[in-house]
């Protein structure tokens, strides 16, 4: 069985980010292609990167300056997904691979893909009627919702702790819900409200993407990501694995068998990886 020490699958993962030196929205937008999905700011947890691991500055400010301005080009031009898909973090997905997360997503394309999550417990009453209401009103700001389903503190206690906050949080909660389920997709950005996004049906605004996943099963979806995902980590611990794509551990073997992966052990953990990564590198 090969075994790449933990050493050797951080060098790789180096190897991999070395070449990319990202200075323009176009130099993101091949990193972003070039890997199929990453996290749209920092890196996070499963070892995929994020698009400042490539930023060619050591400026924090410059960073976050190109990066929040790339996004919301990049994605109102629909050049690629942004969303809190992956982990619920910002994340980016190339339209190549966003069909195979569409379709695990359990989505068909129909207005009415939301319920069956709703029947199940999955989906909050909240996220439930908020969905409904982009729905209806598509494309809608996110100020216009939150004086929808966010209650106006009372005069004299804005400001303060409590009902409002807890409604805010409740609220945003069910927009990441609506994301991570590809129920909503980012359409356009507030310019009079910071940190304010223009939301659509994301049937309506990627039909393409709908129309492909219709032709993947799960297993094909899955392996589809997973040998990506191998492709750009070097090797995956089951854990990791299951941790940042919420799949189940049947799913995940079933993908292991039809991308053809091989079993392997990383600093102890069983793992999964492709032989032919590492042909002159353990």
């Amino acid at each position: 069985m090969l075994t790449p020490t933990p050493a050797a699958v951080a060098r790789y993962r180096r190897a991999l980010l070395r070449p990319h030196r990202v200075r323009t929205r176009q130099g993101a937008l091949r990193f972003i292609n070039t890997l199929g999905f990453c996290f749209a700011f920092t890196g996070g947890p499963g070892g995929l990167p994020g698009l400042f691991d490539v930023l060619a500055t050591r400026s924090i400010d410059r960073m976050w300056s190109w990066a929040w301005q790339w996004k919301d080009e990049m994605a109102t031009a629909r050049r690629v997904h942004y969303g809190k898909v992956i982990r619920r973090k910002p994340s980016y997905i190339a339209l190549t691979m966003l069909p195979a997360f569409y379709a695990l997503s359990g989505n068909v394309g129909e207005p009415d893909d939301h319920m069956q999550a709703y029947r199940e417990g999955r989906l909050s009453l909240l996220a439930k009627t908020l969905y409904e209401v982009i729905l209806a009103q598509s494309p809608v700001s996110t100020w216009t919702l939150r004086r929808q389903f966010v209650p106006r503190a009372p005069r004299g206690e804005r400001g303060e702790s409590g009902a409002r906050s807890d409604s805010g949080a409740r609220f945003h909660r069910a927009l990441d819900d609506l994301q991570a389920r590809l129920l909503v997709a980012k359409v356009g950005e507030e310019e009079e409200w910071r940190n304010g996004f223009i939301w659509d049906a994301f049937h309506r605004w990627m039909p393409g993407a709908v129309k492909t996943a219709g032709k993947l099963t799960a297993e094909m979806a899955a392996a589809w990501v997973l040998k990506s995902y191998i492709q750009i980590v070097g090797a995956a611990a089951q854990a990791d694995i299951e941790a940042t794509f919420g799949w189940s551990p049947l799913l995940i073997q079933a993908a292991a068998g039809v991308a053809k992966l091989e079993p392997t052990v990383v600093d102890g953990r069983e793992a999964w990886t492709i032989r032919n990564l590492w042909s002159g590198r353990v």
